[in-house]
C-alpha cells in the first residue's frame, strides 16, 4: 500500500513511518492537514490506499483534513486512521463524523497502529479485487457471448451518450448500420456452427477496420452490427466503412448461396448527426441509418449508401 502520514510532531511522524514501513508499504509524510490534501490531489504517481491522519495540527487540522479528502476521494473508500491525545466521547463522535475509520489514541502503540495498519490492508484489498470483479462482471453484461464485441445493450447507452455530447458541443457524430448479405441462406447451406465461425470473423474484420479508441463496434442483432463514429461527419465516414467493406471481402469466406458474390458480403446504412441539427433522438437515428442500410440491399448489396 501507498500510506500518506499527517503529523506535525517530527518524533512521531518518523515512529509512525518506520512502523509503516516495517510492514512493507511505501509512505510519504505531511506536517499539517493542508500538505496533506495538496498530496492526496496530487495522486498521478502514487494512489494513496490509507492514511494516518494527526487530529490536532498547524495550519489545518486533521479533522478538516479527513473531511477534505473525504469530499476529493467521491465514492472511493479510502480508510483513514485517526490519532488523537483526546480520550471524551464527544471528540471520537465527532472524529468519526469528519470520516476516520479508525481512532486511536496518543501516546501511540506501536502494536495496537501496525494491527490497525494491517486490518485497513486487508480490508483495502478485498475491496481491490472486489472492484476487479465488478469490472469482470460490468464487462460481460456489455458484450456479446459469441462474438466478443460490444453487445446491444452497451450499443443502446452510448449512442444515447454520443448524441447528447454531439449536440452539446457541435461535432458531427456518425452511425453505421452493418447486415452480412444473404445469411440466412449461408446458415441453411453451410449450418448454424460455420454461421457463428463468419459471424466471428466478421465481427472481428468490422472492429479491425476502425481503430480509433472513440469508435464503437458492437452486435446490434443476429447477423446485424453497429459502428459509432463520434467527431466523424459523413465524408470522413464513407472512406472508413469503404475499407470496412473491403476488409469482408478480403475475408473471402464461402457463399455459394449468396446472389451478390461467391463469398460473404455485407451491405451498411450510414447517417451522420450534424452540429447545425436539433438533437435526434436514438430511435430515429437509428431508424435514419436503417433506411440507408435498407436501400444498400435494394441497390444490390455489398455496397454502402450514405446521408448527413
Amino acid at each position: 500500500m501507498n500510506v500518506l502520514v499527517a503529523e506535525d510532531s517530527d518524533v512521531i511522524r518518523a515512529i509512525i513511518m518506520q512502523i509503516i514501513s516495517e510492514l512493507g508499504h511505501t509512505v510519504c509524510a505531511a506536517e499539517n492537514g493542508l500538505e496533506a490534501v495538496e498530496l492526496f490531489k496530487d495522486q498521478n504517481a502514487e494512489k494513496i490506499d490509507l492514511i494516518v491522519m494527526d487530529a490536532e495540527m498547524p495550519i489545518m487540522d486533521g479533522m478538516t483534513s479527513t473531511s477534505q479528502i473525504r469530499t476529493l476521494a467521491g465514492d472511493d473508500w479510502l480508510p483513514i486512521i485517526f490519532l488523537s491525545a483526546h480520550s471524551e466521547d464527544s471528540y471520537l463522535q465527532k472524529a468519526l463524523d469528519s470520516g476516520a475509520d479508525v481512532y486511536l489514541r496518543k501516546p501511540i502503540n506501536k502494536v495496537e497502529l501496525a494491527a490497525q495498519i494491517k486490518a485497513m490492508g486487508r480490508i483495502a484489498e478485498m475491496k481491490n479485487k472486489l472492484d476487479e470483479v465488478n469490472v469482470q462482471l460490468h464487462d460481460l453484461a456489455n458484450q456479446d457471448g459469441l462474438t466478443k464485441i460490444a453487445n446491444r445493450r452497451a450499443f443502446n447507452e452510448r449512442i444515447n451518450y454520443e448524441l447528447k455530447q454531439s449536440h452539446r458541443n457541435k461535432i458531427p457524430f456518425s452511425l453505421v448500420l452493418c447486415d452480412i448479405d444473404y445469411f440466412k441462406l449461408y446458415n441453411d447451406t453451410y449450418g448454424h456452427l460455420a454461421g457463428d465461425n463468419c459471424l466471428k470473423k466478421v465481427a472481428k474484420t468490422i472492429e479491425r477496420s476502425f481503430r480509433r479508441e472513440t469508435d464503437m463496434v458492437a452486435r446490434y442483432g443476429g447477423e446485424e452490427f453497429a459502428v459509432l463514429l463520434p467527431g466523424t461527419n459523413s465524408d470522413e465516414a464513407r472512406p472508413l466503412v469503404e475499407n470496412m467493406l473491403k476488409n469482408i471481402n478480403a475475408l473471402d469466406i464461402p457463399h455459394s448461396s449468396s446472389e451478390v458474390a461467391k463469398h460473404i458480403t455485407i451491405s451498411a446504412g450510414v447517417v451522420t448527426h450534424n452540429d447545425e441539427e436539433n438533437e435526434k433522438t436514438s430511435s430515429t437515428f437509428i431508424h435514419l441509418a436503417d433506411k440507408n442500410l435498407y436501400k444498400a440491399k435494394e441497390g444490390g448489396r455489398n455496397q454502402i449508401i450514405v446521408s448527413a
